[in-house]
């Protein structure tokens, strides 16, 4: 029998090999689609800009699977409760997110500030009021409509909405099942429960673009990963596995959806993975799994680091195609640079 610890390292070494991969294409996304260096090199470089543009952004998927997997991992032994309350649960997530996601929002607000005096662009933010800040604070700046003070805050907030609503979710489950249940059948109602959410959301919540404001929108994604989770517990998870492909085959049946299809690629992915062995699958010592352990560092500074070097490239070259080719690749390699202390020093560092 294998070792648990050497196969936990296994599945964390794969995972963060896909987030480490997802997070190069979202920061080529965004450097892509926010200019202005974009909107010199699209004259030589058209088809590679529309491709990060159009294709960047369904790493999202990858993460919110992930982010799914991740917490029904967490949540598979239901006896989490009995070690910690379910407010000390969000509040460390709330904290875990948040002291990372505040710091980056004083570097954005200070980038934006410094680029504002160097060029005229739609992706410089206004000094933001009183009203905005607290909105960020508590996630609630899309919900409220107010403008986000960086690129893809919206995306933290989604995580935070989704990881409280799963989490008291499976706790009232345990909480108001029936005395006398075993602990598999309070596990097959949560199963139940979740996979109706994400039927739900695959087949209804998801095809409304207006809802993508609310955790339930993007359940789609996060239960696929969830499920996964829980479905690689089973004997039989090969049958449960071929019962969400239809079930994503269905889904996109009723309606083609890039976005669902990455989702539905990566929840395989990960349950295929676990069923073979993650050690056939993960790629030991290579960048991409520490980009993956820093990816939430990357996510967040990215963009502030890209207004600054767009900001300097287009006064210095404002019409050399090749220039702002080299100047986008710069950005996004000093930004990778930056992460690291920034994950040491903030990210990775106990507040509280």
């Amino acid at each position: 029998m294998a070792d648990p610890i050497v196969l936990q390292n296994q599945r964390i070494n794969f995972i963060d090999n896909l987030k480490g991969i997802a997070c190069l294409l979202i920061l080529f996304h965004h450097l892509a689609f926010y200019g202005p260096m974009s909107d010199v090199a699209i004259n030589i470089i058209p088809k590679t800009i529309d491709f990060l543009y159009e294709y960047g952004r369904m790493a999202v998927s990858i993460f919110l699977v992930i982010g799914g997997f991740l917490t029904g991992h967490k949540l598979n032994q239901l006896d989490l409760f009995k070690k910690y309350s379910i407010t000390d649960l969000i509040i460390q997530k709330y904290f875990r997110l948040v002291i990372p996601y505040l710091a980056a929002i004083v570097l954005a607000i200070l980038c934006s500030w410094i680029a504002s005096h160097w060029m005229t662009h739609d992706s410089i933010s206004q000094p933001p009021h009183l009203a905005q800040l607290v909105s960020h604070l508590f996630f609630l700046k899309n919900i409220l409509g107010y403008e986000s003070l960086s690129a893809g805050l919206w995306y933290v907030a989604i995580d935070f909405q989704l990881f409280t609503f799963t989490i008291l979710l499976i706790y009232s489950i345990t909480r108001l099942s029936p005395k006398n249940w075993k602990i598999a059948h309070v596990k097959l109602l949560a199963f139940v429960m979740v996979a109706v959410l994400t039927a739900s959301s695959l087949f209804v919540f998801n095809l409304n673009e207006q809802l993508d404001v609310f955790f339930i929108y993007f359940f789609a994604a996060y239960g696929l990963g969830f499920l996964s989770a829980w479905i690689i517990q089973d004997k039989n998870a090969i049958l449960y596995v071929f019962i969400l492909i239809d079930i994503l085959a269905l889904a996109l049946y009723v309606e083609y959806r890039e976005r669902i299809l990455f989702s539905g690629l990566t929840a395989v992915i990960l349950c295929m993975a676990y069923t073979y062995g993650w050690k056939d699958w993960a790629i030991w010592k290579n960048p991409f799994s520490k980009l993956g352990e820093m990816s939430y560092s990357i996510f967040l500074i990215h963009f502030p680091i890209s207004l600054l070097v767009s900001a300097l490239w287009i006064n210095l070259y404002p019409h050399e195609a090749w220039m702002n080719v080299w100047g986008m690749t710069f950005s996004a390699c000093i930004s990778l640079a930056l992460a690291v202390p920034f994950y040491h020093l903030i990210e990775k560092r106990k507040f509280i």
